[in-house]
């Protein structure tokens, strides 16, 4: 092909080469840019809370077969605040929640929107008095949290209640999320706005609360 070719005619038709080969790994770039794009857009779409932006429950094997501790957090008397102050105002509520929520993990924490106003904090640590710590700087957060201009006289203070647990020690997914329950119902039952870490002693107060119900059918 290139026996009747100069020297300088050969030089141009690599520079072109060159120039076609830059080109296409450009346009290549640019096409692995784009379905980045699309896949993250798919991820906001199927496993991102609308509303917050938080995580929902499609990740939640994941973040359990990667992180060692829970936190479930429950905003108190959330029905209250919408029933008094109207849907929107939850809205924001829990927006801003999530926000301090957000805000307050490591990047390798998962933060799920578990469902209404109760959220579950998957961390990325065996200690379960680091994961109670974090529980008690974004309990205070929030406690301290000011929502103003909804011409509201007086616009309640939000607070939330906590139970931590360690993962990972009982057979199931499913059973390790009854025991970080167990603890978070166990702060809602003994005056809210607290963190209660689970132990053999919550189990056994949750066992005879089931106990009583029954007898009482």
């Amino acid at each position: 092909m290139y026996e009747d070719a100069s020297k300088d005619e050969l030089i141009k038709l690599l520079s072109l080469r060159d120039l076609e080969i830059e080109h296409l790994k450009k346009s290549n770039d640019d096409l692995k840019n784009e379905i980045q794009k699309i896949k993250n857009m798919v991820e906001q779409t199927v496993n991102r809370d609308p509303l917050t932006g938080l995580y929902n429950r499609k990740v939640v094997q994941e973040a359990y077969e990667k992180c060692q501790t829970a936190i479930m957090c429950d905003i108190d008397d959330f029905k209250k605040l919408n029933d008094t102050y109207g849907h929107n105002f939850g809205d924001e509520v829990l927006v801003n929640v999530a926000k301090i929520i957000s805000s307050s993990v490591r990047s390798t924490d998962y933060v799920v929107r578990w469902g209404g106003e109760e959220f579950i904090i998957f961390v990325d640590n065996p200690n379960v008095e680091v994961a109670s710590l974090l529980a008690e700087r974004i309990r205070t957060t929030i406690e301290n949290l000011h929502l103003t201009g909804h011409n509201i006289d007086n616009v309640p203070r939000i607070t939330m209640s906590f139970g931590v647990s360690r993962f990972h020690v009982s057979d199931s997914l499913v059973s390790d999320i009854e025991k970080v329950d167990m603890a978070l119902y166990h702060s809602k039952r003994n005056g809210k706005n607290k963190i209660t870490l689970f132990d053999e002693s919550i189990l056994e107060e949750n066992n005879k609360l089931n106990d009583d119900s029954l007898r009482t059918l």
